[in-house]
């Protein structure tokens, strides 16, 4: 009985730690509108139900974590127990990042718009192609290179334990 009682009494901590959790920062919603403005509208062809602009645009666009965004509004983000320092620096890097990215994206999109039309409406020849497909791999594989160092500047900045945490915050994969 008191195994269920100091269960039951864990089971309803957590719960009320995860409800009143909250993110380290809420989204600005100008700059939300900036990015979608940004962003323009997605391609006739594009796969998916909705663009995730600039994230859909890196090379390695699906399997890696997104890690400043995360820190700062991942809806949980508080438990990370950041130090007003390590905000400080995420919220720089946010303010970096984010603009040069979403600049390289819009680059990327545009060249990839251009590779549509070409191939589509104006039935160019696959190999008169190969020069501005090389540029598109070139500029995607160097916004993915940001980002491996992105992440990794992430996880000098934050201690082992929290780096851990924001990993499990991100994941689709929860720790049992």
């Amino acid at each position: 009985m008191t195994k269920k009682i100091v269960l039951a009494t864990v089971a309803a901590v957590a719960l009320t730690s995860a409800l009143i959790a909250k993110p380290n920062m809420e989204k600005n919603p100008e700059n939300v509108k900036k990015l979608a403005a940004m962003a323009g509208e997605p391609s006739p062809y594009y796969r998916g139900g909705k663009e995730i602009f600039p994230k859909d645009y890196f090379l390695v666009d699906r399997n890696l974590p997104f890690l400043v965004g995360a820190a700062l509004f991942h809806p949980q983000s508080d438990t990370l127990n950041l130090t007003p320092e390590q905000l400080k620096k995420l919220q720089e890097m946010k303010n970096t990042i984010v603009p040069v990215s979403a600049k390289m994206a819009k680059k990327v999109k545009a060249m990839e718009l251009e590779l549509a039309k070409e191939i589509v409406v104006e039935k160019k020849s696959p190999e008169s192609l190969n020069d501005l497909v090389d540029k598109i791999a070139k500029a995607k594989a160097d916004m993915t290179k940001a980002h491996l160092k992105c992440i990794h500047d992430v996880q000098q900045l934050l201690t082992p334990e929290q780096f851990d945490k924001l990993i499990q915050l991100v994941s689709n994969k929860k720790k049992n």
